[in-house]
C-alpha cells in the first residue's frame, strides 16, 4: 500500500462482509498504518503536505496570474481609450491654436498693411512736400542767379565806360605829354 497517497487514507475502499466491513481487511490495513506511522509516516506526510500546499500555491499563482493578465488587459483597454481621448483633445486644442494665430496673423498682417500704407502716405506727403520746397529754392536761386547776371551786366557796362573814359584820359594826357615834349627841345 502507497501510504503517500493520503487521499486512501480518508477512503480506503473495504468490502463489505455480512456485519459490516471484513474483519481481516481492517486488521490488515490498521496494521499496516501502524508500521507505516512507525516508520516513514513523518517522512511521507511532510512531502505529501509540501506537494499539496505547492498545488494550492500553483492554483493560487495561477488565479493570481489570471488575475493579473485580465487586470493588465483592462488597463491596456483603459489606457488606448485614454491616450485616444487625450489626442482628440491634443488635436482639438492644436486646431484651436491654429485657427487663433491665423487669426492674430490675418490681424497682425492687416495692421502692419495699414501701417505700411499710412507710412507710404506720409513719405509722399513728404516727399511732395521736400519736392515743393526743391522747386520754391530754386526758384529763388535762379532769381538771384538772374538778379547777380543782371548786376554783372550793370557792372560789366560800368567797367567798359570806366575804361573808354580811362582810355580816352590816356589818350589826352598822352596829347598833352607829347606836344610838351615837341614844344620842349
Amino acid at each position: 500500500m502507497d501510504w503517500k497517497d493520503l487521499d486512501r487514507l480518508r477512503s480506503p475502499g473495504f468490502s463489505y462482509g455480512r456485519r459490516g466491513y471484513d474483519r481481516h481487511e481492517v486488521d490488515r490495513f490498521l496494521e499496516q498504518l501502524v508500521d507505516w506511522l512507525e516508520t516513514d509516516a513523518a517522512h511521507d506526510i511532510g512531502q505529501v503536505a509540501v506537494t499539496r500546499k505547492l498545488e494550492l500555491v500553483g492554483k493560487s499563482t495561477t488565479h493570481i496570474l489570471l488575475t493579473a493578465e485580465q487586470e493588465s488587459e483592462a488597463l491596456r483597454r483603459q489606457a488606448k481609450e485614454d491616450l485616444a481621448e487625450i489626442q482628440a483633445e491634443a488635436e482639438a486644442l492644436a486646431r484651436e491654436v491654429r485657427e487663433a494665430a491665423d487669426e492674430y496673423a490675418a490681424h497682425v498682417r492687416t495692421g502692419a498693411d495699414d501701417d505700411a500704407r499710412h507710412m507710404r502716405d506720409e513719405a509722399t506727403a513728404e516727399a511732395s512736400e521736400t519736392i515743393e520746397e526743391g522747386l520754391r529754392r530754386r526758384a529763388q536761386v535762379d532769381d538771384e542767379i538772374k538778379e547777380l547776371e543782371t548786376q554783372r551786366d550793370a557792372a560789366l557796362e560800368k567797367l567798359e565806360q570806366l575804361r573808354s573814359e580811362l582810355v580816352a584820359m590816356m589818350e589826352g594826357h598822352r596829347s598833352v605829354a607829347t606836344s610838351s615834349q615837341r614844344a620842349s627841345p
